[in-house]
C-alpha cells in the first residue's frame, strides 16, 4: 500500500497512488463476482493545449456534484478524473459526462479478482483512448468482456 493521503494540489482531490489503493481495497476475493468498476473520464483539451487550473477545478466540482453516495473521485493525469463506483459503469459514465463540457469521453473497466489495481487502471485508460477516437461523449469498456 502507498497512501490514501496523496492529494492533487490543483483540485485537492486524491491522486493516482490513492486511486490504486482504493482499487486494491475494492478487489473482490475469488470466487466473488465483480461489484466495483472504474470510470476514467477524460476532458477535452482546447486545440491540444493543456487545461488550465480553473478548468480542472470546475470539472472537479461538476463531477463531485454528480456523484452518488459511496462513489469515490480522484484526479488522474493532466486531463482525467477517476471514479470508483458500485453502480453500473456505463450509466455512471453517462451521468458523469453530463456534468462536464461537451467533448469529454470515458473508459470503463470492472474491478475483478484476477486484475491488479494497475491492470484495472491501464484497461480503463485504454478504453478512454479508444473513446476519444470516437464521438464526443463516447464510453468504451476495454476489454469488452
Amino acid at each position: 500500500m502507498t497512501t490514501l493521503l496523496d492529494v492533487d494540489a490543483t483540485t485537492l482531490l486524491p491522486g493516482r497512488s490513492a486511486l490504486l489503493d482504493v482499487l486494491g481495497l475494492r478487489r473482490p476475493t475469488p470466487p466473488a463476482a465483480p461489484t466495483t468498476g472504474l470510470v476514467l473520464i477524460g476532458l477535452p483539451a482546447p486545440a491540444g493545449l493543456p487545461l488550465g487550473a480553473g478548468q480542472l477545478v470546475e470539472a472537479a466540482a461538476g463531477l463531485s456534484g454528480a456523484l452518488l453516495p459511496g462513489e469515490w473521485l480522484a484526479r488522474h493525469g493532466a486531463d482525467a478524473f477517476a471514479v470508483v463506483t458500485e453502480e453500473p459503469m456505463t450509466a455512471t459514465a453517462g451521468r458523469l459526462l453530463a456534468a462536464l463540457p461537451p467533448g469529454a469521453a470515458a473508459g470503463v473497466c470492472p474491478v475483478t479478482a484476477d486484475r491488479t489495481a494497475v491492470d484495472v487502471l491501464r484497461l480503463a485508460a485504454l478504453g478512454l483512448v479508444l473513446a476519444r477516437l470516437g464521438e464526443p461523449g463516447a464510453v468504451v469498456r476495454y476489454p469488452t468482456a
